[in-house]
């Protein structure tokens, strides 16, 4: 495996496992693809399911992860031996578990991918971060399902955010720009205007000041992640591309001692 992405925060929270997946990796000196298609080849899509879960040192051959729909539900994994295609087939846009060992994850290609750890009640949660999503406050769901089932509280979160389409690409019409200009007092923070009615958006930063809004500390939101459309040659992008392959960004628990 090859230049997986990680949140420097993140890596240094023990019994803590995450990492986003690159477009490709090598084998035996030879550049190779990685989930070409979340809708393709299945069994090609296991193999490389298998490689990635390996290159973070998880030994287990499965992750967890829900039907991605551009909406605001959060999934709550609270039993280990629910079947992984059983969840695979819940309408969801983030996880959360408190469960050890059990990788949990969500498929972007310019979607932001949010991880959500609270250190003190050892919980953690995924999100699925679009256009829609985000709109739907996705980020905010999380937050308040993380707080309810397991008491955590914003202030102690620590959110890192993995490879996504940045402000420098993100180009969107009036009507999906106005959206974010009404929701947000920050919005100049996030969005800027060019000729024509034409708007750059960026996710990464909406998400960060939608995590403020919901009572995470600035200090403790990091969205440092490369832009997917410039460094393509690194990441999949779905507005430059089109049909393309998915980044896969995990978090799983470890059992504390």
């Amino acid at each position: 495996m090859t230049a997986l992405f990680f949140i420097d925060v993140l890596k240094k929270q023990p019994s803590f496992v995450h990492g986003t997946s690159p477009r490709c990796h090598v084998k035996n000196g030879v550049r190779k693809p990685l989930f070409c298609s979340d809708k393709g080849d299945e069994k090609l899509f296991f193999e490389d399911q298998i490689v990635f879960l390996h290159s973070l040192g998880i030994v287990t051959k499965v992750f967890f992860r829900v039907t991605q729909v551009h909406g605001n539900h959060v999934y709550v994994l609270k039993d280990s031996s629910i079947p992984v295609s059983e969840v695979g087939l819940c309408e969801a846009d983030a996880i959360i578990t408190h469960i050890p060992d059990c990788p949990i994850v969500v498929l972007t290609a310019d979607c932001v991918p949010i991880i959500i750890y609270d250190p003190i009640k050892h919980v953690v949660g995924v999100v699925h971060a679009g256009r829609l999503g985000t709109q739907k406050r996705i980020l905010t769901n999380t937050v308040e399902a993380l707080s309810r089932e397991y008491g955590s509280k914003p202030k102690n979160l620590i959110v890192g955010m993995g490879p996504a389409i940045r402000g420098c690409c993100y180009e969107l019409d009036e009507p999906c720009a106005l959206p974010f200009i009404k929701k947000s007092p920050f919005f100049s923070e996030f969005i800027n205007k060019t000729g024509g009615n034409k708007f750059f958006l960026d996710l990464p930063k909406v998400n960060r000041f939608e995590g403020y809004e919901a009572g995470i500390l600035m200090k403790n939101i990091y969205t440092d992640g490369p832009c997917t459309s410039c460094e393509n040659d690194r990441w999949y992008s779905y507005r430059r591309e089109g049909k393309t392959g998915r980044l896969i960004t995990l978090a799983m628990l470890q059992s504390r001692e």
